[in-house]
């Protein structure tokens, strides 16, 4: 309800044009070239239900022709359409995604650390100004924090019982992570190290792929199993890279197009990237607009033009993310999350699904520490379902103390703190800043770019 009636109310965000147009004419005409810097899942499920729309789309336009996607996209929305409606339908649909999110944090939560926790956990998340955010437009943003969640997630209910079911859960998760944003290539060493951690617990691995199931008590025979899962995710992932491209290897059905890509200028410096990208492309392993977003993600990492606390800075800032954290995460939250740091810290809540929370966490934060692209708040998106879990769990310590009331006093009344954040700033989710940074108004001496002023709000400048 918060999303959609804020949805309604604000314009075209300056990425959404193009990741609009581009996802509809992959899906129409087939052609993936126009928005190469990210894989195209989220886009293509955001563009369906214009399928069945009558759109009017101009294949003999200049900017069509000439491969400009912005003004495509502006043509797309503004000039040959009724913009206002077909972006109503995309952002519906970017909307499930978020309550997909939510289902998913809600399930996690009570299956590891029960019903309390997860029912904290689930308001933390509906009451997210970030998710309500970025879970109402026609971004990756929304999709990558999903599908890198329920990736960990389906991995965890796995180690508990290696089924078929469960494995295979877990590899399409994956897969619609790597479909979705290059970031989610995070999750390999995060998959890595869980299942190093599962092997050297006590605890022993239940698999039941085929026949009677096995217990594994050994460290060689559970990291040997864990392996070979993640190899069998890593195959069904691979297929549904492939499946999101259409199963076709060319970026463009266009032969003038196809020679103008530019893959010497693209070319990772790094020699040994540099060979590993040309080998793949080469043998086609990979959907070729997959290796060109993925080499024009890698070189965006490298740096651009920042803005940070009244400084501007061509290379970014290694203090951006901690800061942008410390000033968009309402305060409420970051008490609760303080709270379960200190809980986890006195081993006061355990749980065997704890490592699936912290390491996450730690990895993310320390790759976002190492990027120099600092254009927005959002990039940490995906931090935040692991944090709504975690800060969740102090409800489980509330319950565990009562009759005792002042853990409950004090977990109920920063839940309610959280909520009414979402219901002051309702519907400006984007433009949210804490009590720390002084709110919305002061909040352009911190950030801009997708942190503050997306163009979301040109339609409150209609007269």
């Amino acid at each position: 309800g918060l999303g959609f009636t804020s949805l309604r109310t604000k314009s075209a965000v300056y990425d959404e044009i193009v990741h609009f147009s581009a996802a509809y004419t992959a899906l129409r005409f087939g052609e993936i070239r126009f928005n190469p810097d990210h894989p195209p899942l989220v886009g293509r499920l955001a563009a369906a239900p214009l399928l069945a729309m009558d759109v009017r789309f101009l294949t003999d336009d200049p900017a069509w022709t000439m491969g400009r996607p912005y003004e495509v996209g502006r043509r797309f929305l503004y000039r040959w359409n009724d913009g206002d409606r077909l972006l109503l339908r995309g952002r519906v649909m970017i909307l499930l995604l978020a309550a997909a999110l939510a289902t998913i944090v809600f399930l996690w939560t009570r299956a590891s650390w029960g019903l309390p926790a997860a029912a904290l956990s689930l308001l933390l998340t509906v009451t997210s100004p970030d998710v309500l955010a970025h879970g109402q437009l026609v971004t990756t943003d929304m999709g990558a924090a999903l599908f890198i969640f329920a990736c960990v997630a389906a991995f965890e209910r796995m180690t508990s019982r290696l089924t078929v079911p469960r494995l295979l859960l877990a590899g399409l998760a994956l897969g619609a992570a790597l479909a979705t944003k290059f970031s989610a290539l995070i999750l390999f060493p995060v998959l890595a190290a869980l299942a190093a951690v599962v092997a050297l617990r006590a605890e022993p691995v239940t698999m039941a792929l085929w026949g009677p199931a096995r217990r594994l008590e050994r460290r060689q025979g559970k990291l040997a199993a864990l392996a070979l899962a993640i190899a069998v995710m890593a195959a069904i992932a691979f297929a549904f890279v492939w499946g999101a491209y259409g199963f076709r290897f060319a970026a463009t059905q266009t032969p003038a197009f196809e020679a103008s890509i530019p893959w010497d200028r693209l070319r990772p410096e790094e020699p040994a990237l540099a060979r590993a990208v040309d080998g793949l492309r080469q043998t086609h392993v990979l959907p070729e607009a997959y290796l060109w977003g993925f080499v024009r993600f890698f070189k965006h990492q490298q740096g651009r033009p920042a803005f940070l606390l009244g400084a501007h800075s061509d290379v970014g800032f290694w203090s951006f993310f901690p800061v942008s954290f410390a000033v968009k995460t309402p305060v409420a939250l970051l008490v609760l999350i303080a709270l379960a740091i200190w809980l986890a810290a006195s081993r006061r809540l355990r749980s065997r699904a704890d490592p699936f929370l912290w390491i996450p966490i730690a990895l993310y934060a320390a790759a976002s520490l190492s990027r120099g692209i600092n254009i927005g708040h959002r990039h940490l998106l995906p931090l935040y379902p692991f944090l709504f879990v975690a800060a969740g769990r102090t409800a489980a310590w509330a319950a565990a103390a009562w009759p005792r009331r002042g853990p409950a006093a004090i977990v109920g009344l920063l839940a309610a703190w959280h909520l009414g954040a979402a219901l002051w700033i309702h519907p400006h989710y984007l433009a949210y800043f804490n009590e720390l940074a002084g709110g919305p108004a002061r909040g352009y001496r911190i950030l801009v770019d997708s942190s503050l002023d997306w163009g979301q709000d040109l339609r409150g400048l209609k007269p």
